[in-house]
């Protein structure tokens, strides 16, 4: 059987029209908590409370807790075998996050109960407990105001599916859609109007006592033979997480307190197995990352690959998604047409270069082909691998010899998207004559002559990595336009027979409407190092992107920090948002 109740002893209440102090009892199956207070009048002390009796009564297995800090006094709780997530109010991202893994985790509850209430069920998943401090914070704070309705439905819908919310604030303005779904009341240190308006009566004033004040009752005490109103509010004094030596002053008790912080300590780490430096039992753990994720901070906090995403071929792994920490990685043999998108300065080369490396480490046999332009971006690269792997840089205009069937030879200086034509017609792909023809410099209506241009040879190719990185491919030209519209999908069709890919690594808008669906229906993985709302706005109409819904977008993401940006699975409609690794030499 699971559990039919939470019941936390929290401290006493003082109901005099029975004469006695009975615990102060919450049942956390049964009521969300609102606990308002001044500054220092005792609200963190009392989510400690909690959070060390759900650490004593509760395994990893029954219990979660999730922590977003606006208050900035939790942080130590961070690293509790049954904290899932703590974050505080300095990243946004971590925060839609964390709003993120709760509605994935309210309709996983609504799925797996079937229709029953948590505490009604024999099967149930991990209760769910959702503190945030300092409310007020969360409420004021324009980018999270997409978030107020999510927060209002996990209030709704939550409890009665193993999910409870508790926050603190200091003041109840705009928090009347959230205190209306909240049994459990508590008030310390307010003025006389804002005790009225949180119990909807009236209430005595209390002195400066941290830890004291009102709270209702929403659970009978034990042991009470007379009768009084539950609802209403009567003094409470809650207790400490710990007992302090020679401090009488405040309430404690017994069966959940009686113990010093080294006794709770010593005894969390026999109960949730503590070796080393961590705990090795502890609810699922949701971490966040440090400044830059470097190959070994990668290493150290990846977790195990989603085993459906296993598969054959060549697959290097790119960065961390930001939900899971799970491995994001992009499958080459099967995605032959890359594109990258992005700002100047976030990280477009170091993308490159983890798909580059991964690749040169899998694949043995390979040839990499750089296509660049007057900006010489791939240049640093080509210097850096021609002499280990077979490579091709095409850039300049140049003289090149060309060979016709007849063996006879010319030479012309050609540009580098001429130089790309003819060396895909020699080695991968037979182009046509009326394209070759002002290439090899015979008149497109000497039908006779263009047959003396050689065809592709059909030779035996190592898996080939082509890396566009020149703005002529994106012209609207008619020389131009061919490689998109013609050459492209002729060898996207064949890619994994022939064992070649595409990566497109600094993608530039197309202006013909015509050659910008030719190119979207090409790309198989799509990355995005920019803010994806603001890109999905301005430019992002005419690409892979262009389905996208703006206002969800921006609701669901926080602006990208340097070292951020976006996973596409194109064909899957799969989006994540990702931490790049950081591809540092001697790393």
């Amino acid at each position: 059987m699971g559990l039919q109740n939470m019941i936390c002893v929290l401290g006493k209440y003082d109901i005099p029209i029975i004469q006695l102090q009975p615990d102060f009892r919450i049942d956390l199956l049964n009521s969300n908590i609102a606990l308002f207070g001044s500054s220092m009048s005792g609200k963190t002390t009392f989510l400690r409370t909690l959070i060390n009796i759900l650490h004593k009564k509760y395994s990893e297995k029954q219990e979660q807790v999730f922590i977003l800090d606006f208050g900035g006094a939790l942080s130590d709780c961070k690293d509790l075998p049954l904290v899932s997530a703590y974050y505080d109010n300095s990243n946004e991202e971590y925060v839609k996050r964390v709003f993120k893994i709760l509605e994935n985790t309210l309709k996983n509850n609504i799925d797996e109960l079937k229709g029953r209430n948590f505490k009604d069920a024999e099967v149930q998943p991990p209760h769910t407990t959702f503190i945030i401090d300092n409310i007020n914070a969360f409420t004021d704070e324009p980018r999270y105001t997409a978030y107020n309705e999510k927060f209002a439905k996990l209030c709704r819908d939550g409890l009665s599916k193993g999910i409870t919310v508790v926050f603190t604030a200091i003041d109840t303005k705009g928090l009347s859609s959230y205190m209306g779904n909240c049994r459990q009341k508590i008030a310390f240190e307010m003025p006389q109007d804002k005790y009225s308006e949180i119990f909807t009566g009236k209430v005595d004033m209390i002195g400066n006592n941290p830890g004291h004040g009102f709270a209702n009752v929403t659970v009978q005490p034990e042991g009470i033979t007379g009768t009084f109103r539950m609802n209403l509010p009567y003094e409470v004094q809650c207790a400490l997480p710990y007992v302090v030596k020679n401090f009488k002053d405040r309430t404690r008790n017994e069966n959940d307190h009686s113990n010093s912080e080294d006794d709770f300590w010593a005894k969390l780490k026999v109960k949730f197995d503590y070796s080393g430096d961590s705990f090795k039992r502890t609810a699922k753990k949701y971490f966040s990352f440090p400044q830059e994720l470097t190959k070994a901070e990668y290493e150290r906090i990846k977790q195990p690959r989603d085993k459906s995403e296993l598969s054959e071929g060549i697959t290097i792994d790119v960065g961390l998604d930001y939900i899971d920490f799970r491995p994001v990685s992009v499958n080459i043999t099967k995605s032959p047409v890359i594109a990258i998108y992005g700002k100047r300065e976030y990280g477009k080369t170091n993308l490159l270069n983890l798909l580059l490396d991964g690749i040169v480490k899998e694949e043995k046999d390979v040839r990499i082909v750089f296509f660049d332009d007057g900006r010489k971006q791939l240049e640093k690269k080509y210097d850096s691998i021609k002499k280990s792997v077979s490579s091709k840089y095409i850039r300049n205009y140049d003289v090149v010899e060309l060979s016709f069937k007849d063996n006879n030879t010319i030479k012309k200086k050609l540009s580098p998207l001429q130089q790309f034509y003819v060396y895909l017609n020699e080695n991968y792909i037979s182009l046509g004559k009326n394209l070759l023809a002002g290439i090899y410099g015979i008149s497109a209506g000497n039908l006779r002559q263009c047959d003396n241009i050689p065809d592709c040879n059909e030779q035996e190719n190592p898996f080939t990595v082509f890396v566009i990185q020149s703005k002529l491919i994106y012209l609207n030209s008619n020389e131009n336009k061919q490689f998109i519209n013609v050459i492209l999908p002729q060898m996207v069709a064949v890619a994994e027979d022939k064992r070649y890919c595409f990566i497109f690594s600094d993608v530039q808008k197309i202006s013909d409407n015509e050659q910008n669906t030719f190119f979207n229906n090409t790309i198989s993985t799509a990355f995005l190092l920019d803010n994806i709302a603001e890109f999905a706005g301005e430019r992002g109409q005419k690409t892979v992107f262009g389905n996208m819904d703006v206002k969800s977008l921006k609701e669901d993401y926080a602006r990208c920090s340097l070292g951020d940006g976006y996973y596409y699975d194109v064909e899957a409609d799969d989006l994540k948002k990702l931490k790049f690794i950081l591809n540092r030499k001697g790393d």
